[in-house]
């Protein structure tokens, strides 16, 4: 099989930055911060929070949380904790980003192993001076980190497995594929509405049923990435179209410009207007 003209869903244009605190000093009080640039964070012991505007998230080990360009947040330690925390600043501006919203993401087994080996790579190769000598680190780490955003990016939408699920039983990928299908409706419906009792219909499911195997798989409800998927969409169209705040809300299927809004700044923390501003 020939795959001809493949497409690049992301392309990591810069590596700014890496770090590897194991563990970072926690004394530090919260303070903002505002970045050009998209800066991955990895808890892989202790916990952190991150605020953004009146929305609080605390990462947990395991976890990452992503900060989108352009967007003034404040980190939170807790005070007495050991923290490993890893952290990568790189230039990105495919559409996909916008995908990973605002929230912590639990990683599998798979995707914890290849980006604690890439931060503690990067964090390494900037402790030295860029030479012809180690001229191929810039493009190892950032096609590392490109393979780590697809993986992830595929496993969120049912594409890729979770690590160890080609070894379960059948019954497990039918389950998988059952997943895939629910994120193909989400997507189809995301400029309307839709509800569990049709999803569970359509594929001939009870409820309950598919609602615990999203959750088991996804590590959210089946309505969360509903509501993030049309979050995703405002963002994108926020910033890539002409398109007004009511137009973005119709769209979207909202009964109001003033409910979009409502929602929009209960998940990011902005209103529409702010977030466009910034």
């Amino acid at each position: 099989m020939l795959f001809n003209n493949i497409k690049k869903t992301f392309h990591v244009e810069t590596i700014v930055l890496a770090y590897d605190y194991r563990p970072l000093s926690v004394n530090k009080k919260p303070y903002e911060e505002n970045y050009t640039f998209w800066q991955l964070l990895y808890v892989s012991r202790g916990t952190m929070s991150i605020r953004r505007g009146n929305l609080e998230e605390t990462v947990s080990p395991g976890q990452i949380i992503l900060r989108p360009p352009g967007e003034t947040s404040t980190m939170i330690y807790p005070a007495g904790c050991e923290l490993y925390l890893g952290i990568l600043d790189f230039i990105c501006t495919d559409p996909a980003m916008s995908y990973f919203g605002v929230h912590p993401i639990t990683l599998d087994g798979k995707e914890k192993s290849a980006l604690s080996a890439l931060i503690s790579e990067a964090a390494g190769f900037f402790r030295f001076p860029l030479t012809d000598a180690n001229a191929l680190w810039p493009e190892l780490i950032s096609s590392g980190l490109e393979h780590f955003l697809i993986r992830l990016y595929g496993r969120l939408n049912g594409v890729f497995p979770s690590e160890g699920e080609n070894e379960k039983s059948n019954h497990k990928n039918s389950i998988s594929e059952t997943v895939s299908r629910i994120n193909a409706i989400l997507e189809e419906r995301r400029f309307s509405s839709v509800s569990i009792e049709e999803i569970a219909a359509f594929l001939n499911e009870s409820p309950n049923t598919i609602m615990k195997q999203y959750k088991r798989e996804m590590n959210e409800s089946i309505m969360e990435h509903f509501l993030q998927l049309k979050l995703n969409t405002a963002i994108t169209l926020i910033l890539t179209s002409n398109m007004n705040f009511t137009e973005i809300s119709d769209m979207l299927g909202f009964s109001s410009v003033n409910y979009f809004s409502k929602f929009f700044k209960k998940r990011t923390g902005m209103t529409p207007t702010e977030y466009s501003r910034r």
